[in-house]
């Protein structure tokens, strides 16, 4: 038996993070100053747009992109029901109408096809997710928004390091939103980042993160804002983490092929489908069986063996209390939303269920992932 239970979280901390956040409690300049002006500058360089600015969470993130290019009461924005809960709230946080698809059945990602059904004369986005760290398929998404004058906001939440023929997702729609939560490739504790390549979006979202001031700031408040400020605190702990990003990457995108070099062996699990010219960030390792029932067993079975795993979006985004009660949501007073009880998504509803995480993280060992490859190729499932 290994030493440790494998993880499927294990933030890689040490005193590079210890040491900039010493610096910025040194400085006595705690709110938004120049670590944060220095993480969004490299952040941008990292993923390869114009513009990015820090927030305070993933979700807010969201939340900005969405007043940013300016979704409505009443505006359709079509989207995945496999996702975690805070893309959906984004759009009902801004009086949006969430429009559910169904997904890809081997990429698990918004299917292109789907969308194009999907848009009405009331739609005015797509909020594409790259879901465990893959990205979605951004060049058709791109292709439909452009024939029908559609925005497109990327829920990269995820997506650290993933890229479609080299090109970072982020920088494909026309606004997009990371997360720096504990889990992620690359943390802040909490914190996110919005990136775009429109400049005039860019100073809109700027001064709607710091109370709808303008550039110089002050008093005066020339728009409804929130206050979406990133601290020094958490920028500098998502520096220490920028900079050991392409290490931790690398490590995760090895664990992963062996991971489905392993799985490859065994007929009755499948895997996430990385489509050519795509690179997974690795996010999450998730595998598919032929029933919920078997991911119940084995999930046990790992258990049993000291390994982590867990079920993660088993519940799709309109099958929560939220969407089915969605006339308790106070914009239901005065906008009209679908009965999302009536919403079919087949091919979600079947990944959902048989759907688990297994540990990719960048700090297991070769001891460990021996192990893992022995325990998993073992399993009389």
């Amino acid at each position: 038996m290994i030493k440790r239970p494998l993880p499927f979280v294990d933030p890689v901390i040490d005193d590079a993070e210890l040491n900039k956040v010493i610096d910025v409690i040194k400085s006595k300049w705690l709110v938004e100053g120049k670590v944060v002006h220095e993480l969004e500058d490299k952040f941008k360089d990292f993923v390869g747009t114009k513009y990015a600015l820090a927030v305070t969470n993933g979700t807010t993130a969201l939340h900005l992109a969405m007043e940013g290019i300016g979704i409505n009461p009443g505006d359709e924005v079509i989207t995945t029901p496999f996702t975690f809960i805070a893309s959906v709230n984004s759009i009902s946080f801004v009086g949006g109408i969430p429009k559910f698809v169904d997904i890809d059945p081997k990429t698990w990602e918004i299917d292109p096809k789907e969308i194009k059904k999907a848009i009405t004369p009331k739609t005015k986005a797509i909020l594409p997710v790259h879901i465990f760290g893959l990205p979605s398929n951004m060049p058709e998404i791109m292709e439909i928004a452009e024939e029908n004058d559609l925005l497109v906001i990327e829920d990269a939440a995820q997506a650290h390091g993933a890229k479609i023929n080299g090109k970072h997702v982020g920088g494909f729609g026309h606004v997009a939103a990371f997360s720096f939560y504990a889990t992620k490739n690359m943390i802040a504790g909490e914190g996110g980042m919005v990136v775009t390549n429109d400049e005039e979006l860019r100073d809109k979202m700027e001064s709607i993160k710091n109370h709808g001031r303008p550039k110089k700031g002050g008093y005066l408040h020339l728009r409804i804002g929130y206050n979406f400020r990133m601290t020094d605190l958490c920028a500098a702990v998502g520096l220490a983490q920028l900079e050991k990003l392409p290490t931790l990457l690398n490590k995760r995108a090895k664990n992963a092929e062996r991971l489905r070099k392993i799985i490859d062996q065994i007929e009755e699990i499948e895997y996430q489908f990385v489509p050519k010219g795509y690179t997974h960030a690795n996010y999450v390792f998730a595998i598919k069986l032929s029933s919920s029932e078997k991911v119940d067993q084995l999930i046990t079975y790992l258990k049993d063996n000291n390994i982590r795993s867990r079920r993660i979006y088993s519940t799709l985004a309109y099958k929560q209390p939220a969407y089915q009660n969605i006339k308790e949501w106070r914009w239901a007073k005065v906008l009209e939303y679908p009965d999302y009880s009536k919403v079919k998504t087949p091919i979600a509803k079947d990944i959902a269920t048989t759907h688990m995480e297994i540990p990719v993280v960048p700090t297991l060992t070769q001891e460990e992932l021996k192990y893992l490859e022995k325990v998993l190729l073992n399993w009389n499932g």
